[in-house]
């Protein structure tokens, strides 16, 4: 297969999961918090435990307005920080009990938006997409 093609066909793909993204998530925020807060929340939910340099870089945002999203979200008391004992000028950020609260309900709106688009899917059909998304994670998303 042209190479060429097969890049362009990736491409593609990214383009359209992106935007399915953006349709399934643009009701899914919670109103208390603004996008980029959530975007922070989701990045930590999947790391499980970050730094503000990691969200930074993450989120391509500066550094400083990092720290200060990130106060934002700990005012709210949806994440918690903890300071390296050893190190003090080291922290880690996880979700608090609240935040992991509050991305399950976003997950559960998200989950609900995914179902009225996607339709009914079969057992054989809900298989092939695992599996189908398993290959991508091994060999284009690792």
């Amino acid at each position: 297969m042209n190479k060429n093609i097969f890049f362009q066909t990736v491409i593609s793909f990214i383009g359209n999961v992106h935007a399915s993204t953006h349709s399934l998530m643009k009701d899914a925020r919670s109103n208390e918090i603004t996008p980029q807060q959530h975007s922070i929340l989701e990045y930590i939910f999947f790391s499980k435990a970050v730094t503000t340099s990691q969200v930074s870089d993450c989120l391509n945002i500066s550094l400083p307005n990092a720290s200060r999203e990130l106060k934002k979200l700990s005012k709210l008391e949806l994440i918690v920080k903890e300071t390296n004992e050893k190190d003090r000028r080291k922290t880690t950020i996880s979700l608090s009990e609240a935040g992991q609260n509050h991305m399950l309900c976003t997950f559960e709106r998200i989950q609900k938006v995914f179902w009225e688009q996607a339709g009914q899917l079969s057992e054989d059909e809900m298989k092939l997409i695992i599996s189908s998304m398993n290959v991508l994670e091994k060999k284009v998303f690792f």
